[in-house]
This record gives structure tokens, sequence and C-alpha cells, in this order.
């Protein structure tokens, strides 16, 4: 099967018209139209349904059109590799981020990682169940996330680097704001909650603090919406209490002390594939980011915090 008829059919499926489609290919319709026949003269059977609102993919159809897809991704990709190499470049590297870690440090890591001339950077940001998995599947090189998860994490080695601790952040608009003293679990469970990193398999939860009231609302890989409702709201969440402090975004009057035990850790890691371990160019850059990350532990405020 010619790749280019695939790639052709991918771009007529994602578009939903013909006509679109050649708009973006810079080609003929009749051109475009012998396309599909060579692809349906294949196949033996109808790749596409047309409609009168445009034309939709058969079931044989969508399978191609997948293909198609991958196709033009590594094709883009094999481009910007030409390009990289011409620009001196020796080689890319995918980093997956925390979205609390990229709010907080975007100026510190995006200056550091452009300040390495001899690599590419893929900046990756998104909850730490789905970026552990995609680190497993290899479309990660280095996960920079909370250290302590209970997600899958078979082959994969972890490296310590900045320490943290949960807190419970309340919103400005709650009277706990400035407490002065530490709140009892009595009161915490009568308070409106959400969850933040709902999918990312924290071992602290909410658990008893929020009492036996369901979250209000529940975040997976976003942050600013937790920030906007901690600056309008009265709503209570937990959060690694440094970084969010980092982001400039809270205030230090809206972090609690709760009676019992401070927070557990929620300290921040590299992750990477334990196979990769031996190759020379990735052990270098995990040296890298791991230098990045390590200075911004050293010389970030810790607000009191036990660490």
């Amino acid at each position: 099967m010619n790749p280019n008829l695939l790639k052709q059919l991918a771009i007529v499926v994602k578009q939903g018209s013909l006509s679109r489609a050649c708009e973006q290919l810079f080609i003929t319709q009749p051109t475009l139209t012998r396309s599909i026949q060579q692809i349906e003269a294949k196949v033996g059977a109808p790749v596409l349904t047309r409609t009168r609102y445009g034309v939709t993919p058969t079931e044989v159809g969508a399978r191609l059109a997948q293909i198609g897809e991958r196709i033009l991704a590594e094709s883009e990709h094999g481009e910007e590799v030409i390009r990289q190499w011409h620009s001196g470049y020796q080689s890319e590297f995918t980093l997956g981020i925390d979205p609390l870690w990229e709010f907080a440090f975007f100026k510190e890591m995006t200056s550091s990682l452009l300040s390495e001339k001899r690599h590419v950077f893929h900046l990756r940001t998104g909850s730490a169940a789905i970026q552990i998995q995609l680190l497993q599947e290899g479309k990660l090189d280095f996960l920079l996330a909370p250290a302590h998860l209970t997600v899958s994490q078979s082959a994969l080695e972890r490296e310590l680097l900045f320490k943290d601790r949960s807190g419970v952040f309340v919103g400005k608009k709650s009277p706990l704001v400035g407490s002065g003293k530490p709140v009892s679990l009595e009161v915490l469970a009568q308070q409106q909650w959400m969850i933040a990193g709902a999918s990312a398999g924290f071992l602290d939860g909410q658990g008893e603090l929020a009492g036996p009231q369901a979250a209000r609302m529940a975040f997976t890989g976003s942050i600013r919406s937790v920030l906007h409702l901690l600056n309008t709201t009265d709503m209570l969440v937990r959060l690694p209490a440094r970084l969010a402090l980092m982001t400039g975004e809270i205030n230090t009057d809206q972090l609690i002390e709760v009676e019992g035990k401070p927070g557990p850790r929620r300290d921040f890691a590299l992750w990477s594939k334990s196979e990769n371990g031996e190759r020379p160019e990735h052990v270098k850059v995990r040296e890298v980011i791991g230098e990045i990350v390590r200075k911004l532990d050293q010389q970030t405020d810790t607000f009191g915090l036990a660490l």
C-alpha cells in the first residue's frame, strides 16, 4: 500500500470533507478521488461513506486512516529531526512534567533547558497516572512527577530531587483563612472540598479530612481551575504545599495547620525507564535535568514546612 494514499485518507477522515482535504493537500478533487478509488480497489470495499454533510469512514477506512495518521506524524517528526541535525542538535528528549510543577517553575525550567545547546526538549504536561503509562510505553524519556504514587511502576527508576509535603489549602472566602491555630478534623469534615490529581494515584487523598461528604469537584491533569477556585470560593483542597505556594497564586495564610501529624510527603522525582539507564546520552540528560531540579530544591523557599 502506498503510504501517501493512507496519508491522504487520514486527512480526508480528519476533515470530514473531500473539498476541505483538497485545500489542505493542495490538490484537485478529481486527483483525491482517484487516490481514494485506488485504496478501495486494493481493499475491495468502500473506505468512505458519503453523506449530505460530507464523508465518514467505514470500519476498514477508519483503521487505515489511523495508520495514515501515524505515517503523517512520523513524516513530520522526520522533517523536524532533519532540521535539528542541520541546526547542530545531537538528540531530542521528551520530558513529561506535572501540571503544578510546570505552573510553579515554568520560567526556571524553560530557561535552564534552553541553555542546553546539544539537545532539543519536547515538554509534555499531564497527570501522573497518564504520563507514567506513556513512560512505560516508551513515549516519554523522562517524567518529573510526584515520587509517591500507587500507579504501576514496573521497570521504572525514580530519583528523588525536590522535597515537599502535602498541605491543606482553603479558598480565600473561607473563614479558616489565617487561622492561628490547628483546625480540628471535625471542622474540616464540615467544609466543601475538591480533589486535585483525582486519578494520579497519590498515596494521600483527602481521606479522613473531608469526612463523609463527597467532594464538590475533582480535577485530573488540571491546576489552573484549582487555583481559580482557591481564589474565588471557600473550598478546600490538598496539594503539595511548597510547590503550590511557589505558583504565587495562593497566599501563605491559605495554608492551614491540621490537628495531629503534618501532611504526608509529596516529594517530586525524576522517573525514567530502567532499560535506558545504560545509554550514554540518556545518562547525560538525566544528570542535566537532575541538576536543574536539585538547584531549585536548594534555592526555593520552604515556607516553614517540616522537610
